[in-house]
């Protein structure tokens, strides 16, 4: 089996920068639990009447956090995906997220080492497939707060943490690190 590595932590405290650096530097394939939930949502906005650009703002970019006119209550983009997960994750089953998207790279690319970005509802999961919990933890780091996801990440028990305690020189020192104690 390959090595696969689920990230989780805060918002805001280098998760992606560790994703990327474990895809460029060391040839992982990023996955999402959500990456098919995202998709849907995507389709969703559009059908709602958003154009292709402001439908990929709402999943991905700036208007992720922003309340929409186009949805019920004009709650944000986050709101909507926030309950979708849930709903996928929980009430499905991380089958029907992680462990589809594990599958989907794995037909695609057998062998290849993956990097799960953002670990919530799916921890057991991933573990009970074999793969490695690293908690990237910012000291200091107040990050957002208010989402369901947040509060349910915080009780996750991580194999490993990772501190993000300095620039990108320190950050990518400590990849490389965790990537040698994960060798051995």
């Amino acid at each position: 089996m390959s090595l696969m590595i689920g990230l989780t932590g805060s918002r805001n405290v280098g998760k992606s920068t560790v994703a990327n650096m474990l895809v460029e530097s060391f040839g992982f394939r990023r996955i999402h639990a959500f990456d098919g939930g995202k998709a849907a949502t995507l389709a969703y906005f559009m059908h709602l009447g958003a154009t292709s650009t402001e439908a990929n703002e709402m999943v991905y970019g700036s208007l992720k956090d922003m309340p929409s006119d186009l949805l019920p209550g004009r709650v944000s983009p986050r709101y909507f995906m926030e309950k979708l997960g849930k709903f996928f994750g929980v009430t499905l089953g991380p089958e029907w997220t992680l462990g589809a998207e594990v599958a989907r790279h794995q037909r695609s690319n057998p062998g290849a080492k993956l990097i799960a970005e953002s670990l919530v509802y799916e921890a057991a999961h991933w573990k009970a497939a074999g793969g490695v919990i690293v908690r990237v933890e910012r000291p200091g780091h107040v990050g957002p707060v208010g989402c369901e996801s947040d509060v349910f990440q915080a009780g996750i028990v991580e194999d490993v943490k990772l501190l993000n305690d300095g620039g990108l020189g320190n950050l990518r020192l400590a990849v490389v690190d965790l990537m040698r104690r994960l060798a051995s």
